[in-house]
């Protein structure tokens, strides 16, 4: 299973007034549960770039979050890439904003044994090992822009991946002021423990960089490393308690042969002739009304054993809440993570049985029908800590 086992992140404005770079998960709130890393270099008049790279980064993680490794693909990315767009002309027309609008855009994920890699624009993405630079995108001058141009993101899959492989998303006045031979050096010192990579980065970057700068940073774990030393942990703690249990056991067989033959003799048959009366009156099978008491007893022990361990598994888990939406009604959804500041842009059909995870936090879903803006639905709720196998039901109604 692929994990993020260290993730840095940036997102400075640099000298400029506003921020039009956006990253995905929101600054500060990435965790290693997480899947999907993003980062987008807005561009507009008056600052306004922000805009189209908090849009379209919104606007894809609801997409991506939906659909499996299988059906995932360059063309279904440039068919969400599109649609992102769109969003993007009708809120220009709408806030009556010039049409100048434009982002680039990168995305990672990961799955269980292959990372994804896609971008448009002249974001910069990076596969590092050690002190080598495996692979390092050629960027694309045009980015996502208020028209009508085709779009074709470039995207790559990377089965060669080892534990302790970083990937470096970042944005152009990142990668416009921060050298190749500085990414790997700084990598390689933070691999030994000799460097802060957040703070190095961001001091290269704020000394030369008149832009926004933004990046994230991922240290990937296949899982071997981990399987490794848990197995390593549960022979450590195994071990004293196998030389115990044998040693218990050598001192009550030595004893049970020196003592009093009677007591380790079976019992006559006698002893279980009642039991056996009593099951035939009753119809039932002499020989297997035992075993099946026996059995309801081991399984009942079992359950118990489970439900001991249950806690303990899902304070180790990330809380994620699966919910499924269906609609009477075809309705645009906003999914609203109020802690996390993440907003997710959904569109909904009567046909549609639409599945999302949810992290933790307060949410609030608005619900707006396609046929008629003036209904609109509110829901609120809570993802608490303990929900990563609950499933929730939300139908809309308007």
């Amino acid at each position: 299973m692929m994990i993020p086992e260290n993730i840095y992140y940036l997102q400075e404005t640099g000298i400029q007034i506003k921020q039009e770079d956006y990253i995905w998960p929101v600054a500060g709130k990435a965790t290693v549960h997480d899947k999907v890393f993003m980062v987008c270099d807005g561009d507009g008049s008056f600052y306004q770039g922000g805009i189209a790279s908090k849009l379209v980064c919104q606007y894809m993680a609801a997409k991506v979050l939906k659909f499996s490794e299988q059906k995932i693909s360059g063309e279904r990315i440039d068919k969400w890439l599109t649609e992102a767009r769109e969003r993007l002309i009708h809120y220009a027309r709408e806030n009556r904003l010039d049409t100048d609008l434009a982002t680039t855009f990168s995305i990672l994920i990961l799955y269980d044994q292959k990372i994804l890699i896609s971008w448009y624009g002249d974001s910069r993405i990076y596969h590092l090992r050690g002190e080598e630079i495996l692979f390092k995108n050629t960027s694309i001058a045009r980015g996502i822009q208020v028209d009508h141009s085709p779009i074709c993101a470039e995207t790559k899959w990377m089965e060669d991946i080892q534990d302790g492989d970083y990937f470096l998303l970042c944005s152009k006045g990142f990668a416009n002021t921060v050298m190749d031979d500085d990414i790997k050096l700084l990598v390689s010192q933070s691999d030994n423990g000799m460097t802060d990579l957040t703070g190095s980065f961001k001091r290269l970057a704020f000394e030369k960089s008149a832009d926004n700068y933004s990046m994230y940073l991922i240290k990937v774990n296949k899982g071997t490393k981990k399987r490794g030393i848990k197995r390593k942990i549960i022979a450590v703690f195994i071990l004293p308690f196998v030389i115990i249990a044998i040693f218990i056991t050598n001192i009550y067989f030595r004893r049970a042969r020196t003592s009093d033959p009677a007591i380790v003799q079976p019992l006559p048959r006698e002893a279980i002739l009642p039991v056996t009366d009593s099951v035939k009156k009753n119809g039932e099978n002499p020989r297997t009304g035992p075993q099946n008491d026996s059995l309801t007893n081991i399984q009942i022990e079992e359950k118990q054993e489970q439900t001991n361990q249950t806690p303990t598994r899902q304070k180790e888990s990330a809380a994620q809440l699966l919910i499924k939406f269906t609609t009477d009604e075809s309705c645009k959804l906003k999914i609203t993570n109020m802690d996390l500041d993440e907003v997710i842009d959904w569109d909904l059909s009567q046909y549609d049985n639409g599945t999302l995870y949810l992290k933790p936090g307060k949410y609030s879903i608005v619900a707006t029908s396609v046929i008629s803006s003036s209904k609109a639905k509110t829901y609120l709720f809570d993802v608490n800590p303990g929900n990563i196998h609950t499933t929730q039901n939300l139908h809309i109604r308007f």
